[in-house]
């Protein structure tokens, strides 16, 4: 069977299980009418049940069997599919996909100045994608892109980067 990516999860919500969820733009609406997705666990797409889905902005999910925090914090970061043919074919990607929105929750090394601290959110800016980081007490942008990207190790969820002289302290 084949899947298309149409959003991944984000960080959890509470304390019941919940899970914040980025979905494209163009599957929203075909999202919210799911009782199932699947997620990318160990490169394995495995299905799970949406119990509910609430929220404005953010879109916060509880699937079905995560009632904790603790099995909630297991899903964060993963791709969320569909297969292909649940998915209408009028509806097409606006925009690039956020090619780093799998690397919340990853620690970010610079080879420099050392560990920088973990990836709470990335975000998608007009320019490009950036990682929300909290280093020596505050929240600090670094821009993700192939210049300052050294590697990426999904297995020990670690970002090396290189990034410019002084850019940690603006």
């Amino acid at each position: 069977m084949e899947y298309i990516q149409i959003g991944f999860t984000r960080k959890t919500h509470g304390i019941g299980g919940e899970l914040k969820v980025f979905i494209e733009e163009p599957y929203e609406d075909t999202f919210l009418k799911k009782d199932r997705v699947f997620l990318n666990i160990r490169g394995i797409k495995q299905p799970f049940f949406i119990d509910h889905i609430r929220g404005g902005g953010d879109l916060i999910v509880q699937f079905e069997d995560i009632s904790t925090r603790e099995d909630a914090l297991l899903l964060q970061s993963k791709g969320i599919f569909l297969p292909t043919g649940e998915v209408p074919e009028t509806v097409a990607p606006s925009g690039p996909f956020l090619a780093y929105g799998r690397i919340t929750g990853y620690m970010v090394t610079d080879q420099a100045a050392g560990e920088v601290g973990v990836v709470a959110e990335v975000l998608n800016m007009p320019q490009q994608e950036m990682a929300l980081v909290r280093y020596q007490g505050r929240e600090v942008l670094i821009p993700l892109n192939a210049q300052f990207i050294v590697s990426i190790d999904d297995q020990a969820k670690k970002v090396l980067v290189h990034l410019p002289e002084g850019l940690l302290h603006l």
